[in-house]
């Protein structure tokens, strides 16, 4: 039992990340993108805060506002000057464009901070922990989830009684109806691309200081948690979360007991959540909170 309980806190503080990134990709969703650059604005975010907090010395949680801030303006940047003149572009070179920006920015970031591991050391984080009764609880994992915690509870918030979440949300349905209204499209778009940047950012830092260190594959890390917005239910901010926090839970409990189960092989707590996904799909075509379309004529 005190097994389970410990992966359990890992798993959740796992999944707290997921959602964050599965966030990310659900709120350009809903703008009618699919991001396949995502991955790269968690990279730069963290790579940024790293830079800033170890090589400048500046506060950690300074790093982390001027981080969010980089790759929030680099999010509206791309938004501004070459998403918005494709409007009118079928879906799928939307998503080659977003693919072809991931690219771009991998090869940016690589070429200005290297391929080697960078280390972790310039956040609060620390590897201290402490225990209650036998449960070992990491201080990274307590800030991740309390942080995730308040920006869920501020997303939603903001989602609900601001003027621009309800201009989201009525953009999300329709964008016909919503620009018929009087809401500004463009103003929209650039709002949800820099609250993806933002959300990146935190969730790169985060995902950073689990192993702790910081290299490429942090981008690719992202694409772990893309599953959790179709377990979800597409365009689904709650589905988003609850998506990443069961992918969370899956990956590190399957990782934690999958020695005692030989004939499942090394390694399968990392196709695990693809596995979980394949049999809810199976029951719910449209993901835990997705909702079928239907269309009158």
């Amino acid at each position: 039992m005190t097994t389970f309980l410990q992966l359990s806190v890992a798993g959740f503080a796992l999944g707290c990340v997921y959602a964050l990134i599965a966030l990310g990709f659900t709120i350009v969703l809903l703008a009618g993108v699919v991001n396949f650059a995502q991955g790269s604005f968690m990279l730069l975010g963290a790579y940024t805060v790293s830079w800033l907090a170890i090589e400048l010395k500046l506060n950690f949680i300074l790093a982390i506002v001027l981080g969010a801030a980089l790759t929030a303006l680099t999010g509206i940047a791309f938004e501004q000057f070459v998403l918005r003149r494709m409007s009118a572009r079928p879906v799928f070179t939307i998503i080659m464009i977003t693919l072809g920006l991931d690219i771009i920015m991998q090869i940016a970031i690589m070429g200005i901070w290297g391929y080697d591991q960078r280390p972790n050391n310039g956040d609060p984080f620390g590897l201290s922990s402490f225990n209650v009764g036998e449960i070992n609880f990491r201080w990274a994992d307590i800030w991740t989830v309390a942080t995730t915690i308040v920006l869920l509870v501020v997303f939603f918030l903001f989602f609900k009684y601001s003027k621009f979440g309800v201009a989201m949300r009525a953009t999300a349905i329709d964008h016909e109806a919503a620009a018929a209204i009087g809401i500004s499209l463009p103003q929209v778009f650039l709002i949800t691309w820099a609250i993806a940047g933002l959300v990146a950012t935190v969730g790169g830092v985060f995902l950073a200081a689990s192993p702790r260190s910081l290299d490429a594959d942090l981008g690719l890390s992202a694409f772990r948690a893309f599953p959790a917005i179709i377990l979800g239910g597409l365009g689904s901010t709650v589905g988003a979360v609850a998506g990443g926090l069961i992918l969370g839970m899956v990956e590190v409990l399957v990782g934690g007991y999958e020695n005692n189960f030989p004939f499942v092989g090394q390694g399968f707590h990392s196709v695990a959540s693809f596995v979980v996904l394949l049999l809810v799909l199976l029951v719910r075509p449209y993901g835990l909170f997705g909702k079928k379309e239907v269309e009158r004529v």
